[in-house]
């Protein structure tokens, strides 16, 4: 799901071996409700299920090796867009994403014979991106240069969410395992604010700072694909995690 000029490194998804000694018997989140597969509602319970757990999830659930995600960090992120009307390289490192746990599940389909879920969600608050950044290049028809703390926020976000997975065994259990998950959003506004732009020189930097406030939404739809990117990743190692410590037959009932 990575295009060659998108690079991300996400903490989270750095799990290996730890899941491979899962016990059988696993305590879930609290609010967590099995589904049958058979029931009429399949989809609806699967929805509910999870907008219960989600609290729980998003504090950390120690049973499970899960740690607290709100805010959730990603070690590095790198987008380097070499041509259109935004062409810069920009980096972040240690970026901390906030208010994921103010997500309500609107919409919920699950396709478990083709292992398939496709849910939309919302955030009551703005998804807050803090971190350090360097970037250089052109914004439209402006230099930019920078090296400093950044924060990013995207006002009502609405996302799309479809992730694919597969059965694999392990340890005489069955697991899913996620080979997929793509993400896509809509959002109210981009809130930008990079700090020590220019080498510090704070007129220049506020002026840069105002204009892409200013056009925020020509800036977002050029780098949008590289923001849904990094939000799949994060939630993917999020969700990746849970499946790889809890047996299907513990989420699903057959």
């Amino acid at each position: 799901m990575m295009a060659d000029i998108f690079k991300i490194t996400c903490c989270l998804v750095c799990v290996a071996g730890v899941a491979l000694a899962a016990p059988a018997t696993v305590k879930l989140p609290k609010g967590f409700v099995q589904c049958k597969k058979s029931d009429p509602a399949f989809s609806e319970c699967i929805r509910v299920s999870l907008e219960q757990s989600v609290p729980h999830l998003i504090k950390g659930v120690p049973s499970l090796g899960l740690h607290p995600i709100d805010p959730l960090r990603i070690t590095a992120l790198g987008i380097d867009q070499g041509t259109g009307p935004v062409s810069i390289k920009l980096n972040f490192r240690d970026l901390d994403i906030s208010n994921i746990g103010t997500l309500k599940i609107k919409d919920l389909h699950a396709d478990m014979d083709k292992y398939n879920i496709t849910l939309t969600a919302e955030f009551d608050k703005p998804i807050v991106l803090d971190g350090h950044y360097d970037i250089k290049g052109k914004v439209i028809i402006l230099p930019i240069t920078g090296d400093g703390l950044s924060k990013i926020s995207l006002d009502n976000l609405k996302a799309k969410i479809n992730v694919y997975l597969k059965p694999v065994k392990r340890n005489g259990q069955t697991y899913l395992e996620i080979t997929d998950l793509f993400l896509k959003f809509t959002t109210s506004r981009l809130r930008l604010k990079l700090e020590n732009l220019f080498k510090g020189d704070k007129a220049l930097g506020a002026n840069m700072n105002n204009f892409l406030n200013e056009n925020w939404s020509e800036i977002l739809g050029e780098l949008q694909p590289n923001f849904e990117s990094a939000l799949a990743a994060a939630f993917e190692g999020v969700a990746s995690q849970f499946f790889q410590r809890v047996p299907y037959n513990q989420i699903f009932k057959d």
